[in-house]
């Protein structure tokens, strides 16, 4: 007991003071943490709407089964997407709609498993019903980019409500496969809302993607918002508004006074090098395949359907003085071949066989044998237009003119028209020499050659190239291993230099002009302006 009493007695001391010093040490941690919350900095807050400014325009619909400018491509691939996709900031394709697939031996069926969260924009499930018949609606509408699954696709059809059966047309390369089932014609669409028809502006069809058409004013903006529906990670910012200017000059106006997010397409590359050069803003530049240009030659039209005309003129062009002048070296590159370098099977075939420099002599030589002299010379037009690509196109005419007028035996007279009447100018054949920029459906080689020199695919651009030998090697060489494909591919280059029905220039980067606050801009060899990705931040 008077242990127990002592040790009672002893305790109670220690007691307070173990009391207090839990006291203390909770103060201290409260402090510690009030301090943490009053001093750390605060996470930023994301703006809720984003304004993309450009001076590019949608030139025909947001139908992805006619759709086929850049624009209305890029709006279409914010708002949905297909069985396979390029991963951001990458050239590899993944799987997206499609979870799984299988090819048979002969590469001719391909079995294909697709997601089953998938849900349109009003939440009608994704079945592989749905892919089969909007693909084909697709054929069937057979718009301008029809060809691109059209010649792929002998028929489809639904082996279950998750799996979905290819014939293909020939037994195809993989990738290649792959690549053309991820452009925007294969995007499955709503059976149950989208008409077995094209439809106009200022509507679109329902899709499966991060955003949705909110409204569209044509030639004044397009606003979306985030599709509430979609299964997949929800966009960076919930409302994007796509704002068009009239031209460079307001659209540059538009981003240094803060009035648009970023501005994409197009400043000039004047431009943009004073933006740098002043760094109140950021420049973000991506690989340089957007577009790439060339020169198209009518080869029905006199006297260019001698081919030593188009030799003569393919000798004079100085490409090096064009990106020197006009992309201050910095913003593009000479190409010497329609194939882009960094590409499969890219080969240097004009260079190989016009040189990397004008030879005047050489080009004269050929203008004499074509009956031009100078007392005689050849007169010709050199069309362009003025907004399109880029608003240096002007002095790009007048290099070119210049380097063409050199040999003393041409004389050139520019002409000029807006895209929709230039557009119809070339498509009705009335104009025999032009300038034109590309932007690739997919990134394969096939679609830098095909399109341009295959007769069963060019028509689209009237320049009435016709060669059995070219068509067969196109035709081959998407059936072929790599390394024959390769040697294929050259051997496509080589007689396209040598009949120069259309003369590569040069291939331009990428690059946005947007405030410093702005996150998330992706610029890579898919061409696709990602705004599901893109956030602006703000303080406070």
């Amino acid at each position: 007991m008077c242990k127990l009493r002592l040790s009672s007695a002893m305790a109670k001391p220690g007691s307070k003071k173990t009391t207090l010093a839990v006291a203390v040490a909770l103060i201290a941690v409260v402090a510690v943490i009030a301090a943490y919350f009053l001093l750390a900095p605060k996470a930023p807050r994301v703006k809720n709407v984003i304004v993309i400014g450009t001076t590019d325009n949608v030139q025909t619909t947001l139908d992805p089964c006619e759709a086929y400018d850049y624009l209305g491509v890029n709006i279409i691939q914010n708002m949905g997407e297909g069985l396979f996709a390029y991963e951001p900031g990458t050239a590899k394709l993944v799987n997206k709609l499609a979870v799984s697939y299988t090819v048979s031996p002969d590469r001719k069926v391909w079995d294909i498993k697709i997601r089953t969260d998938a849900k349109f924009q009003d939440g009608t499930p994704l079945t592989a019903q749905a892919v089969v018949w909007s693909w084909e609606r697709t054929i069937k509408l057979n718009q301008d980019p029809a060809f691109l699954i059209g010649d792929l696709i002998e028929k489809a059809e639904a082996i279950s409500s998750d799996t979905v059966r290819v014939y293909l047309k020939q037994p195809f390369e993989e990738t290649y496969v792959k690549s053309l089932l991820a452009t925007w014609v294969a995007f499955p669409v709503n059976p149950k809302t989208t008409p077995m028809d094209v439809v106009k502006p200022p509507n679109t069809v329902d899709m499966i993607g991060p955003y949705k058409l909110a409204s569209w004013k044509p030639g004044e903006y397009i606003e979306l918002v985030a599709n509430p529906n979609y299964y997949g990670e929800k966009p960076k910012t919930e409302r994007v508004i796509i704002r068009f200017y009239k031209d460079a000059q307001s659209l540059r106006l538009a981003v240094e006074n803060g009035e648009v997010d970023v501005a994409f397409r197009t400043l000039s590359p004047a431009d943009v090098k004073d933006i740098m050069a002043k760094g109140a803003l950021q420049v973000v530049s991506g690989p340089g395949i957007a577009p790439i240009r060339y020169m198209v030659i009518n080869v029905n039209k006199e006297p260019f359907n001698d081919k030593r005309v188009r030799q003569a003129i393919a000798y004079l062009i100085d490409r090096n003085q064009i990106v020197n002048t006009v992309y201050m070296g910095t913003f593009a590159q000479p190409l010497y071949s329609m194939v882009p370098i960094g590409f499969l099977g890219h080969k240097d075939s004009f260079k190989e066989r016009y040189g990397d420099k004008p030879n005047v002599q050489a080009a004269r030589q050929l203008l004499v044998q074509a009956g031009f002299s100078e007392s005689n010379p050849l007169k010709m037009e050199l069309w362009y237009t003025p907004v399109r690509y880029t608003p240096a196109e002007p002095d790009i005419a007048a290099i070119i003119k210049q380097n063409l007028e050199v040999s003393g035996m041409i004389k050139v007279d520019l002409k000029s028209a807006d895209w929709a009447t230039y557009r119809s100018l070339f498509k009705q054949e009335k104009i025999a020499v032009w300038l034109l920029g590309w932007f690739p459906d997919f990134l394969d080689s096939d679609n830098y050659v095909r399109p341009f020199y295959h007769s069963g695919a060019n028509g689209w651009l009237h320049v009435n190239y016709k060669n059995p030998t070219i068509d067969k090697l196109i035709d081959e060489q998407v059936l072929q291993p790599t390394e024959q494909r390769i040697k294929t591919l050259a051997q496509i280059q080589d007689i396209a230099a040598e009949d120069a029905p259309i003369i590569p220039l040069w291939q331009e980067g990428q690059f946005a002009v947007a405030q410093k606050n702005v996150k998330g801009i992706v610029l890579d060899y898919s061409q696709i302006f990602r705004y599901w990705l893109i956030y602006a931040e703000v303080s406070g």
